[in-house]
């Protein structure tokens, strides 16, 4: 299998193996001084994700914030073991990682399920979490009350793509809407998520039966509970506004019920972003998580 778009680190970042529990996860890592910030990528991603976000943190001449990008189990360069993919148990390696790296506190930061996964770390390790910041993650619980699980995990199925290289980068060079990215700084945080097969097609690099299994521990994800545990100063943020559809509208009213239940977490939302906007608008992902480092310090 061949990785696509596997292009150097931005900004000087260093790649490595870092130890999880009993696996090797990938990483890149930033010199810089103040509060370390861990970048954590959505369900079936990968670190390279934060590619545009992360020259706003740092520095080549290291005066940024410190940064560590993770490929968390069974994503990017991380090990694929069988099983064991809850949520506690991808906190559990973050953890380790952390110790790897001789970082006792950070700044947490997951986006979709990545947030989810920070946020069960913030709860079960408040002494090593400085804050946790979720984009447009971390706040749902997916199973909402009087829905049929199983009507919620057919909707959650990724496409099944297999397409020819040059027809998926085509595609994923169109998404690249906005001024404030380029078509080919989302290629480079994009294509690593997929690989080409021995057929000559491009695939996603997590399987659909692994993604549906992590899935599956995502719709047990309890967000009220979880927050309720967390000690550390949180901020989130939802992508886009509601409309006319039923089911926006009941995510937008589940957000502000949470609102108002975890009083000491600061809610946001960001009217005409997409669930990516660290692919659309990456300084501002960068400004919100400047401006948590800087409160923190």
């Amino acid at each position: 299998m061949t990785v696509l778009g596997a292009a150097p680190a931005p900004a000087g970042g260093i790649d490595f193996g870092l130890p999880g529990d009993d696996i090797r996860l990938g990483a890149t890592r930033w010199p810089g001084a103040g509060p370390p910030v861990v970048l954590l990528h959505g369900l079936a991603s990968q670190r390279r994700f934060w590619n545009l976000v992360v020259p706003h943190l740092v520095s080549p001449a290291g005066s940024g914030l410190p940064v560590l990008a993770v490929d968390q189990r069974g994503h990017g360069d991380a090990d694929r073991p069988a099983g064991l993919y809850a949520l506690d148990q991808v906190a559990a390696d973050l953890a380790i990682a952390l110790d790897a790296i001789g970082w006792s506190r950070a700044i947490i930061v997951g986006h979709s399920w990545g947030g989810a996964v920070a946020a069960t770390f913030a709860a079960n390790h408040p002494q090593r979490t400085l804050a946790l910041v979720g984009i447009d993650g971390g706040t749902s619980s997916p199973v909402p009350v009087g829905r049929d699980r199983g009507e919620v995990r057919t909707r959650l199925e990724p496409p099944r793509l297999a397409m020819p290289p040059a027809e998926l980068e085509a595609m994923i060079r169109s998404r690249a809407t906005t001024s404030a990215t380029s078509a080919d700084e989302v290629a480079a945080a994009v294509l690593p998520i997929f690989e080409v097969g021995t057929d000559g097609l491009a695939r996603a690099r997590l399987p659909f039966d692994l993604h549906m299994q992590i899935v599956d521990t995502l719709l047990d994800y309890d967000a009220p509970a979880t927050l309720a545990r967390v000690r550390a100063p949180m901020w989130f943020v939802a992508c886009g506004w509601p409309g006319d559809d039923a089911e926006q509208r009941a995510r937008a009213d589940a957000y502000d019920a949470l609102a108002r239940t975890v009083s000491q977490a600061r809610f946001m939302r960001w009217g005409g972003a997409i669930h990516d906007v660290p692919l659309q608008w990456p300084a501002l992902v960068a400004g919100l998580i400047r401006t948590v480092a800087d409160e923190v310090r």
